[in-house]
């Protein structure tokens, strides 16, 4: 008679489960955001990412308002 054991996943393994976060959560270019705060009262409360920035600030387009730089506080993905 075979006996099977289940294997317990390696610490490694483990560690790639616990430490991945959705993919919905890291903010991508080409990706709609909301605006927490938008930069004046009468434009979009939304926002294209276009690319990020070194200092980890991102390059958006608010429609009707033009690029702007933002940081990820500012800003939260839309569902």
């Amino acid at each position: 008679m075979k006996t099977t054991t289940r294997q317990q996943p390696t610490k490694t393994t483990r560690n790639i489960r616990q430490n991945s976060s959705p993919q919905c959560l890291i903010p991508l270019p080409s990706t709609w955001v909301t605006l927490l705060e938008p930069p004046i009262y009468s434009c979009y409360d939304e926002a294209l990412l276009m690319c990020q920035y070194p200092d980890g600030h991102w390059a958006a387009w608010i429609p009707d308002f033009g690029e702007i730089k933002l940081h990820s506080g500012q800003f939260c993905r839309m569902t």
